[in-house]
């Protein structure tokens, strides 16, 4: 047989041994020695809705660490979503010398609704190509409230995180992912979209990374019809109570404004927005450079808001990024600085009057002097977990007073010749380029930028919360001054502060000056 023969042979073998003939499974074969995963992802509908997605994948060209057996992982919970590992039925996986045996274990459980897994090991030794199947079903209504995560049918589609459907290997040594879809239950006008990309999908890196992402089929709605307006797109399945095609569309010129501002090349970035009929409803939650939007019908009592304060605060996260650190670290400077931002931003653009930002401003200050935790650790903080919505929401808050209060000692330290936009474009500039980033080199930034102490003072204000944030004259600029205020809590009061609108105050107090900021 001839070497070209041969290739064509194998590629045909592979081709059946993902879905039992070449025609059904249009996705690329790897010939490399990159170990890929291939698969395709087949929503399963009954009655015309969605029950499940079956997923097949083969890994070609794997490498199992020596003395390591080959093992597959998958949440049991994550971010609340309980029951995932529980609902992947129908597991098969073969190796290129049969049915290959499975022993089941799981991590410890995890407190507070935080991620925990099971495993699927090997009995023996696996040769590749390895093809697994199953079938993952849709999270049940009347679980758990949380983020919106799971797998959920919604008007004839269905949409969810990776985190809940997908079950994948975790030391094949993997290092390219390839998606098809397979949408012949739903109708030609269905599609397909991902948080890395529309329709099929290639992605370098380890499988884990499918699972940061989210992903909807079916009948949906999309803004632009095709491709994107300046970096942005959204996808959605039903009709939420307001215009959605407008609020995408008032999306997108936010996005572009927002990218001007940040003064880089704005990441790819989607929106995705579902309508449920049962509970848990959602919210909204980002994952990688996308955001989805999950809610309920009208309520009968419910006023129509546009969530517009959540879209703009999570397209910042995809300019403000994150700090390396455990995960307790982190929160104060991905939710703090996008906060900061959200609000900040909103006010310069002219998205928001001076009124309605002092009132934002105000309501995070009354939720972080009464919070129950404002003098927690971030360490102890996020152990609570999902278990106390307030507590989580700490960070945000905390973080986002903390970074208008820099603002403000940044200009005074630098007689009014840098700021914290300043700083920050500096910041994700170096990042970007691949210098470490973390609270060490943050103590370093901030001892220089804001003066002697600083380092300190994010110790005890942020990481260790032994210090109450104390405003420092200026902060949040001219248009507003902090004064003393007497807060409630269960009955108790709490000293703490609040704004008002400076008594004189000038211009430059919101507009439209977004990008020249």
């Amino acid at each position: 047989m001839t070497r070209s023969a041969s290739l064509s042979a194998l590629i045909l073998v592979l081709m059946a041994l993902i879905g039992g003939c070449a025609t059904s499974v249009p996705v690329p074969v790897s010939v490399s020695a990159t170990p890929t995963l291939s698969a395709v992802l087949r929503p399963r509908l009954s009655g015309g809705e969605v029950e499940a997605i079956d997923v097949r994948y083969v890994i070609q060209d794997g490498v199992v660490p020596a003395g390591e057996a080959f093992s597959l992982v998958a949440p049991v919970v994550y971010d609340t979503v309980e029951g995932i590992a529980d609902r992947m039925i129908d597991l098969k996986v073969e190796d290129a010398d049969g049915p290959v045996v499975l022993t089941v274990f799981d991590d410890p459980v995890a407190p507070g609704g935080s991620p925990y897994y099971r495993h699927w090991r090997a009995d023996r030794g696996v040769r590749f190509p390895v093809r697994v199947s199953y079938s993952a079903l849709v999270q049940p209504a009347g679980a758990r409230g949380g983020p919106p995560l799971g797998i959920r049918p919604s008007a004839g589609g269905v949409s969810g995180a990776g985190s809940s459907f997908l079950l994948l290997p975790d030391n094949a040594g993997v290092g390219r992912n390839r998606i098809h879809w397979e949408l012949g239950g739903f109708d030609a006008r269905s599609l397909a979209a991902s948080s890395f990309g529309d329709g099929d999908f290639e992605l370098a890196g380890a499988p884990d990374a499918l699972l940061k992402g989210w992903y909807m089929a079916g009948p949906a709605g999309r803004y632009p019809a095709t491709g994107d307006a300046e970096g942005f797109s959204a996808t959605w399945l039903g009709r939420p109570p307001w215009d959605v095609e407008d609020t995408m569309a008032w999306s997108g010129r936010v996005y572009a404004d927002l990218a001007r501002f940040f003064q880089t090349e704005a990441p790819r970035y989607r929106v995705f927005v579902r309508v449920l009929e049962t509970p848990p409803f959602g919210g909204g939650t980002a994952m990688t450079n996308s955001f989805l939007f999950s809610r309920g019908p009208l309520r009968p009592d419910e006023m129509v808001e546009v969530p517009k304060r959540t879209l703009v605060h999570e397209m910042i996260h995809g300019f403000v990024g994150g700090i390396e650190g455990p995960r307790w670290e982190q929160g104060w400077f991905a939710e703090g600085l996008t906060s900061h931002y959200t609000s900040q931003l909103q006010l310069r653009g002219g998205y928001i009057t001076l009124e309605a930002y002092l009132r934002e401003i105000n309501q995070a200050a009354e939720e972080y002097y009464t919070n129950p935790a404002r003098n927690w650790s971030a360490e102890r903080i996020a152990s609570v977990g999902f278990d106390d919505a307030r507590v989580r929401r700490l960070p945000y808050v905390r973080g986002q007073l903390y970074f208008a209060a820099l603002d403000a000692r940044i200009r005074t330290h630098s007689d009014g010749r840098r700021d914290l936009d300043t700083v920050m474009r500096e910041v994700f500039a170096r990042r970007d380029a691949g210098e470490r980033f973390d609270n060490t080199a943050w103590r370093e930034i901030v001892e220089r930028e804001a003066g002697p102490g600083s380092a300190a003072r994010f110790d005890a204000v942020v990481l260790q919360g032994t210090e109450t944030l104390i405003p420092p004259p200026g902060m949040l600029g001219p248009c507003l001054t902090a004064e003393s205020a007497i807060y409630e809590n269960a009955g108790a009061p709490i000293e703490g502060y609040r704004w008002i609108v400076s008594a004189q105050v000038g211009g430059g107090c919101g507009g439209p000056r977004l990008a020249g900021q």
